[in-house]
């Protein structure tokens, strides 16, 4: 079976070309905050350089959205997320959120969903890496609290899932239903389906149900398959292990006077 690459995406999510000539994704909810934001795809930045050189590529984009700086981390499929007002790499973590304007938080993925997060009423913005370790690790919720740290609510969140791997291509082992179930609960039980090939996971519908669980009611997910997209997105499922990789990538406005309120 194959994902299909249009499903309940066309009103929160569409594909823009910028000024330079990429084409990206953009979320028409994030949008309407003036949060800026993208994501990458083959028709833009190359994917190996977004890989290898993502600090470049990503003050490359920060210039593009009109932000100083960008800020990224050493990923690494876990719970922990850190909090940065600087640019560069900032840790090693799967989690990142800020405070402060003008910054551009950036992640980087082969399959894995990254999860964006803005507050609407300007205090921070974040992301979380949710690949299964990082998620069956609380990754999604960690981050939510960190926010919280910052002054944040989550009924004042808006979240975004974008583009990844998606539940028809997304086959798994027992011992990846066995981490959901010891990190996150029985109800974790719900985000996979066993058909007569093996067992597949919903990691769409794990990220919506950590959002939930964290207090948010503003979600939305494009659920555009990466594997099922070659001519937009590199996959790791699809290509390998040395695939190239798109990008995520928000922000506060680097104009705090301009800032909706």
């Amino acid at each position: 079976m194959q994902c299909d690459p249009l499903a309940e995406y066309r009103t929160s999510f569409v594909f823009k070309t910028m000024p330079n000539g990429w084409l990206v994704g953009r979320f028409e909810h994030l949008e309407l905050l003036g949060i800026p934001h993208l994501i990458t795809t083959k028709i833009g930045p190359d994917p190996y350089h977004a890989r290898y050189q993502t600090g470049l590529v990503l003050n490359q984009i920060a210039g593009l959205l009109g932000l100083s700086e960008g800020t990224y981390l050493n990923q690494v499929h876990g719970g922990m997320v850190l909090t940065t007002s600087g640019g560069g790499l900032a840790g090693q973590a799967d989690g990142l959120c800020t405070t402060r304007h003008g910054l551009l938080l950036g992640a980087k993925s082969g399959d894995c969903p990254i999860v964006l997060v803005a507050d609407g009423s300007g205090k921070a913005v974040g992301f979380a890496h949710a690949s299964w370790r990082a998620t069956a690790s609380g990754i999604i919720a960690n981050l939510i609290r960190s926010m919280q740290g910052l002054g944040c609510r989550p009924t004042e969140l808006v979240a975004c899932i974008c583009p990844s791997i998606g539940p028809d291509c997304y086959q798994v082992g027992p011992d990846v239903l066995s981490a959901f179930m010891i990190g996150l609960g029985p109800d974790a039980e719900a985000f996979f389906l066993t058909r007569p090939d093996g067992l597949y996971l919903d990691l769409w519908a794990a990220a919506s149900w950590a959002l939930r669980k964290a207090g948010l009611t503003q979600i939305h997910a494009c659920r555009i398959c990466s594997a099922c997209r070659p001519d937009l997105f590199p996959s790791h499922r699809r290509d390998g292990p040395d695939t190239g990789r798109f990008l995520a990538v928000i922000g506060l406005p680097g104009d705090v006077a301009s800032w909706p309120r």
